[in-house]
């Protein structure tokens, strides 16, 4: 493996390191959690992590989600996909562990 290429796999390991603590964070505390619930694009997600302190590039929580919901099937997706961004519950669906702290029916 070349050089650039392991320096670029450890910036992303480090990027996705950061996205996964903020993720955690939101997952374990709940003012965290209510505060996530404002957000209703990609951006605000990241400008929210950012303002607590977990700083990533829109492009890596874009790539992040787009790994995340790869691993949905079609159905899944097709519910994801289903739920208005100005619903309060929309960034909650951006990812497989927000995912899971929905109750049924939300």
């Amino acid at each position: 493996m070349s050089t650039l290429l392991y320096g670029l796999k450890v910036v992303d390991s480090m990027r996705n390191s950061v996205i996964d603590t903020f993720i955690g964070e939101v997952v374990y505390d709940h003012a965290k959690a209510t505060g996530l619930k404002l957000c209703t694009t990609d951006q605000q997600i990241v400008d929210y992590a950012t303002s607590l302190g977990f700083c990533f590039e829109i492009q890596d929580w874009e790539n992040y989600i787009s790994a995340d919901l790869s691993e949905l099937t079609p159905a899944q997706l097709d519910v994801v996909n289903a739920v208005d961004p100005v619903h309060w519950s929309w960034a909650f669906r951006r990812v497989k562990a927000w995912r899971a702290m929905l109750m049924g029916g939300a």
